[in-house]
């Protein structure tokens, strides 16, 4: 829900949401930094960050990155949304596994995250998608394959726990479900070699133009004149996954997190909240990082 309606029902949920927590006994301030949430609520200790949601907000991106900024300050969040498909999508993406795709056997599939993945000679990685349509990308955390892999400054690739498994997890990146580049767990993502990824681009700082180069030998392939272009020649950049210790600034057990939000969901006529809740302690209760508001948009 972009441009006034979209704004008028975030207005809509902060008003009824904060109204609720003012009955229970919660002091409601209204920042008016774009950099703030809409509302928040204080009661002793207990800070709450009023953050609502038009059903276009309900993304990985967007939820992780106000969770984040609510830790960042102290805070709990609590979602506030009008219908039911949208708490869906909050509670799946914050519960069951908490800000992932999948996880199994320890292993986490990752939602993909707004920024690209920068390489070490300069520019963001990216791969050749000859197909029609925009190719499927996918990062996922394995046990294989085993030996030597690409490895940031400070990861043992090598070591293995008592069962055997990879101590560090191998994170493959997919493109249409075939594996392109391996890396030695999460912490590898920070500005990999080159010649991990197929190819690279890099905007020439004289003629700003494009290059692509591969990435095992650095010889250019293509030269284009901007985003548009690149896409035509082949080229998609890859996004970098949102890997939820890296967009929150910190690691949270499954318990911490869900001590960290609550969920409101607003009746369109009627202000009561209804839903999941029960974080502010009183019975019947409901209740990014990159902050230049996505409600801005």
């Amino acid at each position: 829900m972009l441009g006034p309606l979209g704004d008028a029902t975030r207005r809509d949920l902060t008003d009824a949401a904060a109204a609720r927590l003012a009955a229970e006994g919660f002091t409601v301030t209204r920042p008016e930094s774009g950099t703030e949430p809409p509302a928040v609520a204080t009661r002793g200790d207990d800070r709450v960050a009023v953050e609502p949601l038009a059903a276009d907000d309900a993304t990985p991106v967007v939820i992780t990155s106000r969770l984040g900024h609510a830790l960042d300050r102290d805070r709990r969040v609590l979602f506030a949304v009008r219908d039911a498909d949208t708490a869906a999508a909050v509670r799946d993406l914050l519960a069951d596994p908490p800000l992932l795709a999948a996880r199994r056997d320890g292993r986490r599939t990752f939602h993909l995250g707004p920024d690209r993945v920068p390489v070490s000679g300069g520019g963001y990685a990216c791969v050749r998608a000859d197909g029609l349509g925009e190719p499927t990308f996918a990062w996922r955390e394995t046990d294989t394959p085993a030996g030597p892999i690409a490895a940031g400054a400070d990861v043992d690739a090598a070591a293995v726990d008592e069962d055997g498994r990879p101590a560090v997890p191998r994170l493959v990146c997919e493109v249409d479900g075939s594996p392109v580049a391996v890396l030695a767990g999460v912490e590898s993502l920070r500005t990999p070699a080159d010649d991990v990824f197929p190819f690279a681009y890099r905007r020439d700082p004289a003629d700003k133009r494009f290059r692509v180069r591969r990435g095992d030998d650095g010889t250019v392939v293509e030269t284009v004149g901007g985003f548009a272009a690149l896409r035509d020649a082949g080229y998609v950049p890859v996004p970098m996954p949102l890997v939820p210790e890296h967009a929150l600034g910190r690691s949270l057990d499954d318990d911490a997190l869900a001590a960290a939000w609550d969920l409101a969901v607003i009746d369109d006529g009627d202000p009561r909240l209804t839903g999941d809740g029960g974080s502010t302690g009183d019975e019947g209760s409901e209740v990014g990082r990159d902050r230049d508001r996505d409600r801005d948009r």
